[in-house]
């Protein structure tokens, strides 16, 4: 496999986004409803809200999941995030899809798990759906912190049995928060849509402890509101964004990270391959790095995995950087001496793709591009 099918070609692009945290402020990263994957025909291979989604957590280095708790018909708690199990579930009989909506209110434990599993095209990971004290063994085992989105108070009394206060409370109402705190010392984290960063915080006041904010709202977190908001001694949660916002969050100083694919390399991880590009002499660097395809992983599937770009920028500069890992663009600018840097994880792959397009310029200087290198990691979990 050759270096190219890693970088490929350099083009123009305008710009939208701010300037990259600097280098080591990473947010807590959390696999939203586990590290699910799914496999070329869009059916799952690693089922969403599973034990198995939990053990490919902890294996790529998340340090915690979220999931979602719901009861059943006759009150058993279970981990699923729909109404109906038709988007992931198949019939135990024979695997066929669900020809009708099944709502998991009108149903009971022993009918959920007797007669319903969880897609995926390894058959062994069809399994009837986990109750939420499976899944909690399951991040006990792992050393995974789990995140429930859950509004049952019996669901947090088994999180608080199992985990004292090492588990985190993720839904929403200051009032029911402020019952939560009175019940646990947990992370608690609100859900907000809107607010000044006062507002906010005055409302994290109320509830006390440890506990902060998460929006799907990516207009909020700017740099202001998330330093604001820290500054105060409160966490500031991105909840499952697209790759560009996601990029945006850790550049702007979020604490934690909800995702469906982010990647950041764990505390003392070593990538398996690594490469380092000049880019004013890419053509060059790519014939000379092409010769040493020994080092390239070949035809070695890598079964769980990440991959990152980080691209080093020179001083005094204008223009504009956009980033394509697998199919996720990234669009950079302000870039004055700066480390960009993102990442995203991948499952039983062996082809990667990477491109770096850039149209930044050094002021006062005649050089096509600002960008000093890129540096391809690529991580065998």
């Amino acid at each position: 496999m050759k270096l190219q099918k890693f970088l490929l070609a350099l083009c123009a692009i305008c710009l939208t986004l701010p300037a990259l945290a600097k280098e080591n402020q990473y947010p807590h990263m959390f696999a939203h409803r586990g590290c699910w994957s799914k496999a070329p025909s869009g059916e799952f291979d690693i089922p969403e809200n599973s034990v198995a989604a939990v053990t490919a957590a902890a294996r790529m280095g998340y340090e915690g999941i979220e999931c979602d708790v719901h009861y059943t018909k006759d009150k058993k708690m279970v981990i699923l995030h729909d109404e109906t199990l038709n988007r992931t579930m198949r019939r135990a009989s024979d695997y066929s899809k669900l020809d009708k909506p099944i709502r998991l209110a009108d149903i009971t434990f022993e009918e959920l798990r007797r007669d319903y599993v969880l897609e995926s095209v390894n058959p062994a990971l069809r399994t009837p759906i986990p109750t939420l004290e499976e899944l909690l063994t399951e991040c006990k085992k792992q050393g995974i912190v789990p995140m429930l989105h859950s509004s049952l108070w019996e669901s947090y009394e088994m999180a608080q049995e199992m985990f004292g206060d090492g588990w985190i409370c993720f839904t929403g109402g200051i009032a029911h928060m402020q019952k939560v705190r009175a019940f646990s010392d947990c992370m608690i984290m609100l859900a907000i849509n809107s607010g000044t960063a006062e507002e906010n915080i005055a409302n994290l006041r109320k509830i006390g402890g440890k506990c902060g904010v998460s929006t799907m709202n990516y207009k909020l977190y700017t740099p202001e509101f998330c330093k604001a908001i820290t500054n105060a001694g409160f966490d500031v949660q991105a909840s499952i964004f697209p790759a560009p916002q996601e990029a945006i969050g850790q550049r702007n100083g979020i604490t934690y990270q909800l995702t469906d694919f982010s990647f950041m390399p764990p505390a003392g991880a070593k990538p398996k391959y690594s490469y380092k590009i000049g880019m004013n002499k890419l053509a060059i660097a790519l014939m000379a790095q092409n010769k040493k395809s020994r080092k390239l992983p070949n035809e070695k599937v890598f079964e769980y995995g990440g991959y990152t770009l980080e691209i080093i920028t020179r001083d005094k500069c204008s223009g504009s950087v956009k980033v394509t890992l697998d199919g996720k663009e990234y669009n950079f600018n302000t870039l004055n001496n700066e480390r960009i840097y993102v990442g995203k994880r991948f499952m039983n792959r062996k082809a990667l793709t990477a491109n770096i397009n850039s149209s930044a310029r050094s002021i006062n200087s005649r050089k096509k591009t600002n960008v000093k290198s890129v540096r391809i990691s690529i991580y065998e979990m």
